[in-house]
């Protein structure tokens, strides 16, 4: 199986419903995804394909990242060979990305990798990785922007916890008293028995942090806490995690397994979603799991339902895929939530194929 041909696409999808509000979007907040698709074929003619995303921009730079750097180094190359891939573009680009853009561009051609293993072996990813289960359990994160009122919040969420999801996360940090308001009222609107998780993005500072932690838990009842602090404040991380009683969840803003190792060391984090552009791919997430697993802490991946639920299916670690179909465009077919768990699709590797309408619609430009 060898590499004979890459091809990337750059994309701009939008997002559904809008993550930003229009002033959100005049401040500087983008309402789209910045999106590049990998294609790698190889010589006995299968093709695999693999995705990258930003939420700030920087496209140009991710598509000629993997053009000029990364495609060189790859052709050639046995496309099974995904472990020696990986070193081979570590230690080649050592000097300019260890971490950031570098590896978030090599997550596409990684999960093309993976995408050709399953093809090969005629499997879909999640059976060819352990195959632990045949669906699994799904929290909605699209309905619950900080610009959309509890009322809106409720309706774009009825739909899904009516299929029997586990329930939903929302977005707070931006006005403590706000956010205790707004969250009361949802928790009332929802009820005692619905999943409701939180999350800041990092805008708390500790003293905020800590003290609408012990709000979240006495008197909201919330799944976990998520992302209260900036990740740089790690000692934070673990002063949380330590000190509240409802679980701490960290980890998409984690750019390596090193960092997670660190976290996970000082027992900075109870429940890890670690983010699959940012780690570098499946190879680097595969470690960074077995190591969540080693210290017994579930595993929630961040973003991506399409190639997180073959993840999840495939390893108990992880409890649960947080469904965000910003990717569902770009699909001829897409993972569907039945009875509130989702199924991954049964095609050979990801099972996924291009739409090549979207790929016209959402194209943007290169130089």
């Amino acid at each position: 199986m060898i590499i004979e041909n890459i091809h990337f696409n750059l994309l701009e999808i939008p997002t559904n419903p809008p993550r930003a509000s229009s002033k959100e979007t005049s401040d500087g907040r983008k309402d789209s995804i910045t999106t590049l698709i990998a294609s790698i074929k190889t010589n006995d003619g299968l093709e695999g394909i693999g995705y990258a995303y930003s939420l700030q921009g920087a496209g140009k730079a991710m598509y000629w990242t993997g053009r000029e750097l990364l495609e060189p180094i790859m052709i050639g190359e046995n496309a099974l060979n995904h472990e020696r891939l990986f070193h081979k573009v570590y230690w080649r680009t050592q000097t300019i990305g260890r971490t950031g853009l570098v590896p978030q561009v090599y997550s596409a051609l990684d999960m093309a990798l993976w995408d050709l293993k399953g093809k090969k072996a005629g499997l879909p990813v999640h059976k060819m990785l352990g195959g632990a289960r045949e669906s699994c359990n799904a929290y909605i994160s699209h309905t619950g922007w900080q610009w959309m009122t509890v009322g809106q919040i409720m309706d774009q969420t009825k739909p899904f916890l009516d299929q029997g999801v586990m329930g939903l996360k929302v977005k707070v940090g931006n006005n403590p008293n706000q956010d205790i308001e707004r969250i009361s009222f949802l928790r009332e609107q929802l009820g005692e028995e619905v999943w409701l998780a939180v999350d800041a993005n990092e805008k708390y500072d500790l003293g905020t942090a800590l003290a609408m932690g012990r709000f979240f838990q006495d008197e909201v009842g919330v799944g976990w806490f998520e992302e209260p602090i900036s990740c740089e404040n790690q000692s934070g991380y673990t002063q949380l995690a330590n000190t509240l009683d409802i679980p701490i969840a960290s980890g998409e803003m984690l750019f390596s397994q090193k960092e997670f190792e660190a976290y996970i060391c000082t027992n900075s984090m109870d429940v890890a979603q670690p983010d699959i552009t940012r780690l570098g791919g499946i190879t680097p997430f595969l470690k960074t799991l077995a190591l969540c697993e080693a210290k017994h802490i579930p595993v929630a991946p961040h973003l991506m339902p399409e190639i997180a639920v073959h993840l999840a299916c495939a390893f108990n670690q992880i409890t649960s895929v947080e469904y965000m179909p910003w990717m569902e465009p770009l699909f001829l077919n897409y993972p569907k939530l039945t009875a509130g768990k989702l199924r991954p699709i049964e095609g050979p590797g990801w099972g996924l194929e291009l739409n090549p309408d979207a790929l016209k619609k959402y194209s943007a430009p290169t130089s």
